[in-house]
Parts: structure tokens; C-alpha cells; sequence
């Protein structure tokens, strides 16, 4: 401030201020300037306040606005379909007005702003709140030295890298990231990941070579010029600035406004009816300024910038679109990560090397048949180019025609190639024409895969995995049960074969033959057990769901009803003391058989008419895959596995039914099985046998139970363990009630000796049998009563009466024991 007043008292009055370069002074000079009639033409300051005309209204500039730049950020946001984005900036009025006008303009393009962060000292915090929203897309308003500071956060936070996009300011230095930092704590490999890709804008800097300025030359001629100019003594002590551009194009303007404005004074009256001339204004002179201002607002020329032209003291013109890649400087060739130069000129091969050495560089080993392509296109002497390897005894080289290797004299003069790695350098990708909404790709913006990154990390894609049993499994399980089957087939064609067989025939053999039915179906349920909708459809699937109910149910009253209701036989004619003889036929087992099964029947059929079975699907816990980004925590897929079983509404109530229903019977066949225990007819009680497949199935059911609640959600597993578990059971139960009568058959052909049996010869009739038990116990009864009479007899001394009623003869008083014995 102190400067521009000074020059405010200083003769000759001035008309116009260029400058200062920066924003905050540009504030002041505009802000008093506008006081005393000057306008201010600013080469280099970007806050968008200075574009409040309420606060400068004199205020002009050649360098664009950072609220032009933020055009340019919505429309690569339009041009790639982001939807979400984020802004952090540090916490300067120059920043803070920036991202202000990038929220508005946001907001009427209707752009999600999902954070915009402001930070003063640490931005840590900050780039955790960025992390946690899921920015993808940030936008970043920050000085040099605190832009460095958040990329090692981003770095270390995981925001940077493959699937997200910085946009940051152009104007800082080159290699900034790379320089020494002792507020971060990331290594210089670490800063180079982290800003590799970003995108950044600037203002052209120069025009194109091919448009001539208002000063007829070129911005390359500018340029030299200015390169020129630097070099005199008087300049020596300045350096190389890179809005000097747009000092010069703002000296121009003011040139041209006040070229324009002389034409306009000469005829031009002002309100008091006076002519003046650029010397008479005077710093009281509105109208003259106003004159001036106006002018300035209609300047429209071609700068060492570009085209020149203001909308609202703004500058309206091209601005450049970067994006930090590995590239090449100016003259060398870009491929596959390394730079190419191919100098016109031959050299023996040391002299190549220290060429290329001069460089920075090496002397290239010609790897690549992109390079190799583009050298046999070059305008070279000859096919032949020194290789970088040789083994100081032969100097080898390629013919890139053929690609042979060639041992040449090491002192021959032929073409080589200088190779170096590519650097990190802001590459030119487009320039964009605010004025016009033009964009021109220069170049392809290079992204990670080739895929432009989403603003938003992407929902899992949720891929189903039907969980099955293996084929091995399931065909292990049906060989199991193949042989539990033939088993069964086995002891029914034994049961067939020798049912008129003494042991066989007391044992009812068609009450055997239904035990083997229930086991062949229940073995035949563990098959359909094991079916699922990886090798049968839906449709198919869901008739299986009918079936195992059927088979199961079935095959389980059959087995275990039949066992029962022998036992029930024996149990009625050991217990039931009666006179009469109790003939129990094998009609009425297969009756009572029939009804334990009619009632699975009635159970069964109401389940299937009210709530019939169907096919759901049960969802096990999801598993989950990270993305194949280094480092990441991103989810990117999400392996729902699951499995179809059967189920239907009130499967709960009519599963609790049979489960009542078969219990109650387990428990009444137990008790038979006990109260029978004694029964010493092998051929007919097969209550020890019962009892033992009873406790088989109960033990068995119930760690099967407590197990299968384990292992729901793993169906293979649990096809393994409860069929293996109903095989084990229903041929355990084959085996101990079958295996005893085969021995029985083979070892006594004719028929077990069976004390009990009458002596009779002939077949013996399993009813008499039981009859002829009942017979003894009875007379047993009689014998112990008899010998009771006899000692009252005898204590009494009415002897001689018993012996004549009873027929006999008692030796001796004394003997009674031995003689009680005999009777």
C-alpha cells in the first residue's frame, strides 16, 4: 500500500496499476484504487473475491480465476459421469473463496458434495473424514508445502493410487512432491505413488506457435525475447517467472484500452460539454475511469497467452488440463516407461556410451518391439545399432531389420539409441475453451486397468455359490447305502427261503419281511437324502422333498412296528394269567402294524394337502473378497453361499407330530422289550435284540440331533453324518435281529432243541408254543401248593388221609423231605 501511494503523489498522474502479481495485495491495491478512478490490471492473482464487483469494480486480470478453474473441474466431472466428490483446502481466504464458488457451481449441476473439508496445520484428520465418506474424487486448494502434507496422509490413509483422482493447482513447482520435507513423515518413493496420476490446471501459459500475437510474433518468439532480455547486465539479478506471459499480455490490454480511448477522446463529450485527452484525467475523473473500465471490458485480442478477452474483469480464455504420468522431456520418445533419443549422428561405441552418458542417460539395449518398430522407421544411416551390454572384448549390435546380433569392431561408427527411465512430469492431456465449452484432447488420460475410476466405491457384486455335496461324497454314501441294501435284500431272501424253518417259521417271518422293507426304505431315503438342486432341477427337487417325508416315515413304523408288535404278542400271553388259551395270530400284528402305519399315513397326507413341502433357500454367512488393489480394504465381491433344502410353513408343527408320535412308540417299545426280558424262547423274543436297536436309535438319534444342530449350515457335512448315522442304525438293527437267526438255521438245520418245546415230533405251531409255556408256569404253581399241603399234612399227623386221597404210599414220617421231592 505504501507503494501505491506513493506513486499516487507522484507526478504524473497515473492512469492504470498492473499488479501486484499475488491475491492478498491485489485485494488492497483494487479495494483503495477503485477510490481514487484507477482500474487494476492483475497479472497473476486467482482468488475469485477479486471477482466481486461490489468489493473491486475496477478490477481486471490476464491471469485466470481459480472460479475459472473450477469450470473446468465440473466439466472433466460431466465428462467422466462423477456423481461424487469431495474438497479439502487449507484454510486461506484465497482457498476458502475457490471452494465456496466450486460448492455453488457444484450444486447447480447437480453434484453431490459429500465432504468439504478445511484444515489449518494437520490435515490427518481430515483425510480420515475423506477416507471414512468414501471420497473417490477430491479436489484439493492448497500452497505447496501443506499440498505435500496431505498426500502422505492420503498416502497412508489409502485415498490415493488405483481408483481415485486428486485434481490439485498447477502452479507449484516441479517435482514438489520430491523435495525435502521434515513435516512428513513419507519416503520420497512412498510421495512419488501417491501423486502419481493426479490431474491439475492451469491457465495457458503460452499461446500456440502458430498464432500471431498483437505484436506480431509468436509465443515462441516471445519467449526468446524474453529469454534474450534476461541475459543483458541490467537484468541480471531476475530470473525466469512464469507469469511474465501475462504481464505482457496485461500491458497489451491496457495498451489497447488506452490506444482505443485516445480515438474516443477526440470527439467524445463528457457531461460537462468538454473534450479532454488522456493527459487530463485526473483522479476526481468518474467518467473518464468509467470510460476506461468500459473499454477494458470490450478488449479482445491474441496474446503470448493466447486469445485474450474479460467477462466481468475476469479473464475468459484456454486453460491447460495436466496429468502427472511418467513421460519424456521435449525430444525423446515415450515407450513402455522409458525415454528414447535417436541422435543423427554415428559414433564409434564408447564414444556412444559417453554421448549418451552426457545425457543422463545409457546406451540402449533395444528391448521392445514397439521401440524397434519406430527405429526401422527412422531416417538413420543403416540397420545397425549398438547394444548396451558388451563384455569389453566384442561390441555387439542389432540389425533392427532382421533382429539378428551383429559383432562389430568395436571402433566402427554406426547408430545406437540413448535410453533413460521416464520421470514423473505434469503431461499435457487437453485444453479446455471456457469461453466456448470446448474441450480438446490432446492426449489420453492414463488410468490404472484402463478404467476410469468410479466416485463411489462400488457395491459388492454378490456372487450365489450353491453349497453341495461332492460327487465322491454323495456317491460314497450311495454305495453305503448299496450295501446296507443288498444286506437287506440278502436276510429277506434268507427270511423267504427258510420261512417254513422251525426257528424261522416261531419267529413270523412276514413280520421279519417288514422289518426289511422299513430298513430297504429307509436306506433308499438316505439316497434321496442327498439330492439336491446341483444335480436335479427345482421341479425334480421339490418331488424329492415328497418323498424323503414318505420313505422315511414309513420305513421307520415299518421296521420298528413290526419288532414291536411280536413283542407285544409275547408280552400278552407271559402276562395275561387266564385259564383260557390265548391265541394271538399274525393277522393281528400285520392290523396293528397296519394302523401305527395308517396313522403316519393320515399325518403324512394332511401335511401334503394343508402345507405342502416346496424348495427355500437358506443363505449361509457371507463370505468376503477384498479388491486386488495393493493394500486395500475395499470389498469388491461378496461369495454368498447358500443351499436349497425343503421346508414349508408349519413345517414346525407337523414335524413335531411324527417326532411325538415316533417317541411315544420308541417309548412303548422299550417298555415291552423290558417287561419281556425274561422270556427264555429265543425263537420267539426278540425283546433283548428290540431293546438293543432301541437304544441304538435313541443314543444315536440324539448325538445325531445335538450334532445336526452343530452342522445345519454345512450341508455336505451334515449328508455325511446323518447318513452315515441312519446306515449305522437301520443295519445295526438288520444285523442283530437277522444275524442270530442265520446262525440259528445253519447250525441247526432241523430246528434248535428247545427244552420248553413239547417232545412231540412234527411242526410246531408258535401259538401252541406259547401255550404249552403258560402250561407249565401253571403247573409249577400247582407243584409248589401240593408240597406246601403235604408238610401241613404231615406236622398235623393226618398222614394216612393224604396218602389215601393222593394214592400213595409214605414210607416214613422222618423221610417227608425226600418224599414231598417225589411227588
Amino acid at each position: 500500500m505504501r507503494a501505491l501511494f506513493d506513486q499516487l503523489i507522484r507526478k504524473p498522474i497515473k492512469i492504470m496499476t498492473i499488479g501486484p502479481c499475488c491475491s492478498e495485495p491485489s485485494k488492497a491495491v483494487s479495494g483503495v484504487g477503485y477510490h481514487w478512478n484507477l482500474i487494476t490490471m492483475n497479472y497473476g492473482a486467482v482468488s475469485p473475491t477479486l471477482s466481486n464487483r461490489n468489493l473491486y469494480p475496477y478490477f481486471y486480470r490476464t491471469y485466470m480465476s481459480a472460479a475459472e478453474f473450477n469450470l473446468v473441474q465440473v466439466r472433466l466431472m460431466r465428462e467422466y459421469g462423477w456423481q461424487r466428490v469431495a474438497s479439502i483446502h487449507e484454510l486461506w481466504e484465497v482457498f476458502s473463496s475457490t471452494v465456496d464458488n466450486l460448492l455453488t457451481l457444484l450444486k447447480e449441476d447437480n453434484i453431490t458434495i459429500i465432504g468439504a473439508e478445511s484444515f489449518q496445520e494437520n490435515p490427518s484428520n481430515q483425510v480420515k473424514v475423506l477416507k471414512i465418506k468414501d471420497a473417490k474424487i477430491v479436489v484439493l486448494n492448497t500452497y505447496e508445502g501443506m499440498a505435500r502434507r496431505v498426500f502422505c496422509e492420503a498416502y497412508k490413509a489409502g485415498l490415493t493410487g488405483k481408483g481415485y483422482v486428486w485434481m490439485i493447482i498447477a502452479w507449484y513447482t516441479e517435482g514438489w512432491w520430491a523435495k525435502q520435507d521434515d513435516s512428513i513423515n513419507c519416503t520420497p518413493a512412498e510421495m512419488t505413488e501417491a501423486v502419481r496420476g493426479y490431474l491439475c490446471i492451469d491457465s495457458t501459459l503460452l499461446g500456440d506457435p502458430k498464432d500471431n500475437t498483437i505484436a506480431n510474433i509468436n509465443s515462441g518468439d516471445f519467449l526468446a525475447f524474453y529469454e534474450e532480455r534476461l541475459q543483458w547486465p541490467e537484468y541480471r539479478d531476475f530470473t525466469n517467472n512464469v507469469y511474465a506471459p501475462f504481464g505482457y499480455d496485461a500491458a497489451w490490454a491496457v495498451a489497447l484500452t488506452l490506444n482505443k480511448s485516445a480515438e474516443i477522446l477526440k470527439t467524445k463529450r463528457f457531461a460537462d460539454n468538454t473534450i479532454r485527452r488522456l493527459e487530463d484525467f485526473n483522479y476526481d475523473d468518474v467518467e473518464m475511469g468509467r470510460m476506461f473500465f468500459d473499454l477494458l471490458a470490450e478488449t479482445d485480442f491474441i496474446g503470448a497467452t493466447g486469445p485474450v478477452s474479460f467477462r466481468t474483469g475476469d479473464r475468459v480464455g484456454i486453460t491447460q488440463i495436466f496429468q502427472l504420468q511418467d513421460n519424456c522431456r521435449p525430444g525423446w520418445q515415450y515407450f513402455d516407461g522409458a525415454c528414447y533419443v535417436t541422435p543423427s549422428l554415428a559414433l564409434e561405441h564408447q564414444m556412444a556410451a559417453n554421448y549418451c552418458q552426457s545425457l543422463d542417460a545409457y546406451v540402449s539395449p533395444l528391448q521392445g518391439e514397439e521401440l524397434l518398430e519406430h527405429l526401422r522407421n527412422e531416417d538413420v544411416l543403416g540397420p545397425l545399432f549398438w547394444l548396451g551390454d558388451d563384455d569389453s572384448v566384442t561390441c555387439q549390435s542389432m540389425d533392427v531389420m532382421s533382429q539378428t546380433m551383429v559383432e562389430k569392431n568395436c571402433f566402427e561408427e554406426i547408430n545406437f539409441v540413448c535410453e533413460k527411465q521416464a520421470q514423473l512430469l505434469q503431461h499435457l492431456v487437453a485444453l479446455y475453451d471456457v469461453k466456448n465449452d470446448i474441450m480438446d484432447w490432446k492426449d489420453s488420460v492414463i488410468w490404472p486397468d484402463g478404467e476410469v475410476p468410479l466416485d463411489h466405491t462400488p457395491p459388492p457384486v454378490i456372487v450365489h455359490v450353491m453349497k453341495y455335496s461332492s460327487p465322491i461324497t454323495f456317491y460314497s454314501m450311495c454305495t453305503l447305502s448299496g450295501v446296507g441294501l443288498i444286506l437287506a435284500l440278502a436276510f429277506l431272501g434268507f427270511n423267504i427261503k427258510f420261512k417254513d424253518q422251525r426257528t424261522i417259521k416261531m419267529s413270523s417271518p412276514y413280520l421279519n419281511n417288514l422289518i426289511i422293507l422299513g430298513g430297504i426304505l429307509i436306506y433308499f431315503w438316505v439316497v434321496t437324502f442327498g439330492l439336491d438342486t446341483h444335480l436335479l432341477s427345482k421341479e425334480a427337487f421339490k418331488v424329492i422333498c415328497h418323498i424323503r417325508n414318505w420313505l422315511l416315515c414309513l420305513g421307520f413304523v415299518l421296521a420298528f412296528g413290526a419288532m414291536f408288535s411280536k413283542t407285544w404278542r409275547v408280552y400278552r400271553v407271559v402276562t395275561l394269567k387266564t385259564p383260557q388259551r390265548i391265541v394271538i395270530s399274525d393277522r393281528q400284528l400285520f392290523a396293528m402294524v397296519a394302523i401305527l402305519v395308517a396313522v403316519d399315513v393320515v399325518i403324512l397326507t394332511v401335511w401334503e394337502i394343508v402345507d405342502p413341502m416346496k424348495v427355500a433357500t437358506y443363505d449361509l454367512q457371507p463370505e468376503i473378497a477384498l479388491s486386488d488393489l495393493e493394500d486395500s480394504s475395499e470389498v469388491r465381491e461378496i461369495i454368498q453361499p447358500y443351499f436349497n433344502y425343503c421346508s414349508c410353513n408349519n413345517m414346525l408343527y407337523f414335524f413335531s407330530a411324527l417326532c411325538v408320535y415316533k417317541g411315544l412308540l420308541l417309548i412303548f417299545g422299550t417298555f415291552l422289550a423290558w417287561e419281556t426280558r425274561k422270556v427264555a424262547i429265543p425263537a420267539l423274543n426278540d425283546s433283548k435284540y428290540i431293546g438293543m436297536s432301541v437304544y441304538n436309535v435313541v443314543i444315536l438319534s440324539s448325538i445325531g440331533a445335538a450334532v445336526s444342530l452343530i452342522i445345519y449350515d454345512d450341508p455336505p457335512l451334515l449328508f455325511i453324518f446323518t447318513g452315515t448315522l441312519v446306515i449305522f442304525c437301520t443295519t445295526v438293527t438288520l444285523i442283530v435281529i437277522f444275524v442270530p437267526k442265520v446262525i440259528s438255521v445253519y447250525k441247526y438245520p432241523e430246528g434248535k432243541p428247545v427244552t420248553t418245546m413239547a417232545s412231540q415230533g412234527g411242526s410246531i405251531d408258535p401259538k401252541q408254543t406259547l401255550h404249552d409255556a403258560e402250561e407249565k408256569r401253571r403247573l409249577r404253581e400247582k407243584m409248589v401248593k401240593l408240597e406246601e399241603a403235604i408238610r401241613k399234612a404231615v406236622n398235623s399227623g393226618s398222614l394216612e388221609c393224604l396218602k389215601e386221597s393222593m394214592g400213595a404210599t409214605v414210607i416214613d414220617p422222618e423221610n417227608t423231605n425226600s418224599t414231598t421231592d417225589r411227588v
